[in-house]
């Protein structure tokens, strides 16, 4: 009788973090999960592993399985016939999701492999109802166990993070770690800590940008731990770390749909944060809070109570960000022009500075004909008093009546879409459970039911999918009522207060006068013959809904 081929056998290990890839002992590393299937596989003389897969901090409860690469690679391997036996150290390095867990074996089987466990020693089947149940069962008692396991470990870092003690890992750049030391096992890095107060430095003292603080920290010779140049993005998540101002802070890195985030510079939200250590402060916290501020300034994405600011918002003039050329649109920048005056010990120049299209400057007369600069003052002094004179004009009564007109008609058209949201949704959540329902009845009589796994499974997967569209479609309507509800109120602060706005604006300093003026002016066009303001009454520019815009025209007063 020929003797029969070997059964191709293929191994898959998987380790839900980083730490276990190389960690010889225990926490079910790689080395030891592969230690155990070899053996597992060598005890049995008619199985040759031809193949092994590897997933690395791969967590099979955050992700599903059509979400893993490796395993999506093995399915397809075996639906191709490429192995007929699949060793895993564990069942629950196949999955933790009790749905998907019975699902991937069947898938697996259908594909004529079977699956085996080398530490129980025994195959995962989902044969017979006996069989289905048991697959389900620890299916859910791993799923049940990775909640568990997380929930432990978030609750102890909580507790370290509120008796103002080091939760562990790597210590952040700036700090070193120092085993025993107490209260926490963190000192400063003088080394790494000296490029840290030198970006604060050029930051909050020399007035550039995060951007060009990076260049000159590289061009410095500074390089990030691992060698490697530093990044914007990078510097700014270093710099808005509490800790260099001396407080620990747990709950700063959030999970959403996209991954792990990190809050912005003013996300406190749910942060613990620990008493002031001192000795741990690379910057002064006064420091630290103001650069916080400038750079949620400059990005107001994450901080929407603070006004958006960009660098036109520091000019000498007071309408760059909002002059724009009227021939070609470009935007209107600062610049110095000068005239010349013949004087008796000869000639003299005088600077003024003055209005220049960024088209005409930059792209010639073929982006922009029409005129280059106008003076500053000219301009300025025209505009604010055509601005005077309209707020002398407000009828703050009938404004504040439209404005809350409005802002009904949109109360009414986002009621009537939530309250249809909210019943899609409550529609939603009923169908996803029945679906949950027969599933499990699949499971336990699987004889009696009318669907298959992967039918039941399909649906499972597109209600959830549904309801969390559904909710999140909700809460956006939720926050936009809110929040019309609050510019509203912000926009009849505003109005009761403009008979007060132009003694305001003419004390404000140069910077705040800029912040008053986009309350009033969204874009003011300049051409030689005259100007025109769009008006756009609201207390955060350019993003009140019920915001009032009008536009008035103007032409330029003879200077005789």
């Amino acid at each position: 009788m020929a003797e029969q081929s070997p059964q191709r056998c293929v191994a898959l290990y998987r380790v839900s973090t980083a730490r276990q890839v190389h960690k010889d002992e225990a926490d079910e590393s790689l080395p030891l999960q592969r230690n155990a299937v070899r053996k597992f596989v060598a005890s049995h003389p008619r199985w040759a592993l031809t193949q092994e897969y590897t997933e690395e901090g791969v967590s099979a409860f955050k992700r599903s399985m059509m979400d893993r690469d490796v395993l999506q690679v093995i399915v397809k391997a075996a639906q191709a016939r490429a192995f007929t036996v699949l060793v895993v150290f564990k069942a629950d390095r196949l999955s933790r999701r009790s749905v998907e867990y019975p699902f991937i074996l069947a898938t697996l089987k259908k594909a004529g492999v079977q699956v085996f466990s080398a530490v129980d020693g025994k195959e995962l089947t989902v044969d017979g109802q006996y069989e289905q149940l048991l697959t389900y069962i620890e299916g859910w008692q791993a799923e049940t166990e990775s909640v568990n396991t997380s929930l432990r470990v978030a609750e102890s870092m909580r507790q370290l993070a509120r008796q103002g003690r080091w939760s562990g890992g790597r210590p952040p750049f700036g700090y070193a770690h120092v085993p025993g030391r107490t209260p926490v096992s963190l000192v400063v890095a003088e080394e790494e800590a000296r490029w840290l107060r030198l970006a604060f430095q050029w930051y909050l003292d020399d007035g550039i940008g995060t951007p060009t603080v990076t260049a000159r920290l590289n061009e410095a010779g500074a390089r990030q731990r691992n060698g490697h140049l530093w990044s914007d993005s990078m510097l700014r998540r270093i710099m808005q770390n509490p800790i260099l101002k001396g407080q620990l802070a747990y709950g700063r890195t959030s999970q959403g749909r996209q991954g792990a985030f990190r809050k912005g510079a003013h996300d406190f939200e749910g942060v613990i944060l620990s008493a002031p250590y001192p000795d741990l402060a690379i910057v002064p916290a006064e420091r630290w809070d103001l650069a916080m501020d400038q750079m949620a300034h400059y990005n107001a994405r994450r901080s929407r109570h603070l006004p958006r600011h960009s660098r036109a918002d520091s000019g000498p003039l007071l309408f760059t960000g909002m002059a724009r050329c009227a021939r070609c649109d470009g935007p209107l920048v600062s610049i110095k022009v000068y005239t010349t005056k013949v004087l008796k010990t000869g000639p003299v120049k005088y600077w003024h500075p003055a209005y220049l299209c960024q088209n005409r400057a930059t792209r010639g007369r073929g982006a922009c004909d029409g005129q280059r600069t106008y003076s500053a003052r000219r301009v300025e002094t025209a505009i604010l008093a055509a601005l005077r004179e309209t707020l002398h004009g407000l009828d703050a009564e009938e404004i504040v009546s439209a404005a809350r007109r409005a802002a009904e008609q949109r109360f009414w058209a986002t009621g009537t879409r939530y309250d249809l949201l909210t019943r899609q949704l409550a529609e939603a959540e009923r169908g996803l459970k029945a679906w949950l329902t027969r599933l499990n009845q699949h499971l336990t009589h699987p004889d009696s039911s009318l669907y298959s796994e992967a039918v039941l499974a399909g649906q499972v997967r597109e209600h959830e999918q549904r309801v969390t569209t559904l909710r999140e479609e909700v809460a956006t309507l939720s926050a936009d009522r809110t929040a019309v509800g609050l510019q509203r109120t912000h926009l009849e602060s505003f109005l009761r207060h403009a008979p007060d706005w132009w003694q305001l604006f003419l004390g404000a300093p140069r910077p705040q006068q800029k912040t008053l003026l986009k309350q009033l002016v969204e874009r003011v066009t300049v051409g030689p013959d005259g100007f025109s303001i769009d008006y756009r009454v609201s207390q955060e520019a350019m993003a009140s809904p019920v915001a009032l815009r009008w536009r008035a025209t103007h032409r330029w007063q003879s200077t005789g």
